[in-house]
């Protein structure tokens, strides 16, 4: 087996115990968590704002539930184009909730995706 097939497949496990983990927590959460529009906050970067290759943006998020308004205690990944004051959908738990969660269906089904692609291009690949 070549070495950019095992790559493939290494890729397609990661990718699809990701989406699990996810559809777990997915699932697991499903009746303490609920879903509103916040706000961003602040933002933190791991490295510079310059640089856009292997960077990621953080965001603390503003929201309101039960007519109380909410400041995340952790922060969330969002797109590297967010800026403050920009909307975004969040998970939060009901008992606590300026507790947000990342997961999401979404995230799950890309995972899927992408291991789906890496074992059909590896198994083309062999022939």
């Amino acid at each position: 087996m070549k070495d950019n097939t095992i790559f493939l497949y290494l890729i397609a496990t990661v990718s699809l115990l990701f989406a699990l983990y996810n559809a777990f927590v997915f699932w697991a959460k499903r009746n303490t968590t609920a879903k509103t529009i916040g706000t961003i906050s602040s933002i933190t970067s791991p490295n510079p704002e310059t640089a856009k290759a292997r960077n990621s943006k953080w965001a603390k998020v503003t929201y309101c539930v039960n007519g109380k308004n909410y400041v995340s205690k952790n922060r969330i990944q969002v797109p590297m184009t967010s800026q403050i004051g920009d909307f975004v959908t969040v998970r939060f738990d009901l008992k606590q909730p300026e507790k947000i969660y990342s997961y999401s269906l979404t995230r799950v089904l890309v995972s899927l995706l992408i291991a789906v692609i890496c074992i059909v291009v590896a198994v083309f690949h062999l022939a």
